[in-house]
């Protein structure tokens, strides 16, 4: 049985959007190089992590921002947006995670990933964040 690709919708995050389009709390969806990812706003800082949950691939962009943190509006899965860190089951593996570069008034994904860091202790306990 084949797998239909999937069609990416939004904004190509390596050329960067505006930063006005991206308020604090806010999220975008968008692609880096033909995966989909979420843009989001925390605390002052702009992260890029996969968009969608590694437990039944539900849209991140369609969930809820939680400090430095998504929660999958399907399970409520939840991944920290430093680290693309899975810290709430049943979301078990992390997403992936870019660089974000901010210049010139745009926030910029460039092609380059960051390795989730997926074992040992965290900085917090999840649930405090989760």
């Amino acid at each position: 049985m084949s797998e239909e690709a999937k069609e990416l919708a939004g904004p190509d995050f390596t050329k960067g959007v505006p930063n006005a389009d991206l308020a604090e709390g806010g999220m975008i969806l968008g692609q880096v190089a033909g995966e989909a990812v979420l843009l989001a706003r925390s605390g002052g800082a702009v992260f890029a992590i996969g968009a969608e949950c590694s437990h039944y691939h539900g849209p991140l962009a369609e969930g809820v921002l939680v400090a430095d943190t998504v929660r999958c509006p399907w399970h409520h899965g939840c991944f920290s947006l430093r680290t693309g860190e899975a810290l709430r089951a049943p979301a078990l593996d992390p997403v992936a995670c870019w660089r974000v570069e901010e210049r010139d008034g745009t926030a910029a994904a460039p092609r380059e990933t960051l390795r989730p860091r997926c074992c040992g202790a965290r900085a917090t306990p999840a649930r405090s964040r989760c």
